[in-house]
């Protein structure tokens, strides 16, 4: 559970808005699936402090309409917002993460936020081996 202290607010230094980055960290087939997100990842070492960057994706194929795109989106920002204290960088690491929605129907907050804690478990051990 968060907690009171914490900051979670998702600023816009955090978003990951680059498409050929976006592009290349899909291709690198290095991800985490928890129905309904698949979350791809790319490890980078950094010189200057740890670091994370996000983007959402949701597919034109699995909802035609806009409105459909956009609260999912909504749902997954928020999952990540609430949850991203979970995950510990250690020092001179950056983390680039794609989130993809790869359920067919829209999801409710509950299945968002579920499949966002088991991913970021299951990426703990992946970013820091020793722990």
């Amino acid at each position: 559970m968060p907690t009171a202290d914490a900051n979670f607010s998702f600023p816009k230094s955090s978003r990951l808005k680059s498409s050929l980055l976006i592009k290349d960290i899909v291709r690198q087939h290095n991800a985490v699936l928890s129905f309904p997100i698949k979350c791809f990842y790319d490890i980078e070492k950094t010189d200057g402090q740890s670091m994370s960057k996000v983007a959402f994706l949701v597919s034109k194929k699995r909802f035609r309409h806009a409105v459909d795109r956009n609260r999912t989106k909504r749902l997954l920002r928020e999952a990540y917002r609430l949850h991203c204290q979970e995950l510990a960088l250690p020092e001179n690491i950056s983390l680039n993460l794609c989130w993809m929605f790869v359920g067919g129907e829209l999801p409710t907050l509950s299945q968002v936020d579920s499949a966002s804690c088991q991913i970021f478990k299951e990426l703990q051990p992946i970013i820091n081996p020793t722990k």
